[in-house]
């Protein structure tokens, strides 16, 4: 038991000397991160696109499609 009390306390340790983002640096970050996603997912879009239109019209070339 003593040794989870331990365990408790140097978290609460560690808790309390972390640097938590302000209101500010939450908003910039979780911005940031969206924007990415976003980008990300264009991205990916556009690249299936691509190679879904690729690859069916090397099928229909070979007469398969």
């Amino acid at each position: 038991m003593e040794k989870l009390k331990k365990f408790f306390r140097e978290v609460w340790g560690e808790a309390k000397r972390t640097h938590w983002p302000n209101r500010q640096e939450l908003l910039v970050s979780t911005s940031v991160v969206i924007l990415i996603l976003v980008v990300m997912g264009v991205y990916f879009f556009l690249l299936d696109l691509a190679l879904s239109g690729g690859i069916r019209a090397i099928l229909r070339a070979l007469g398969i499609g």
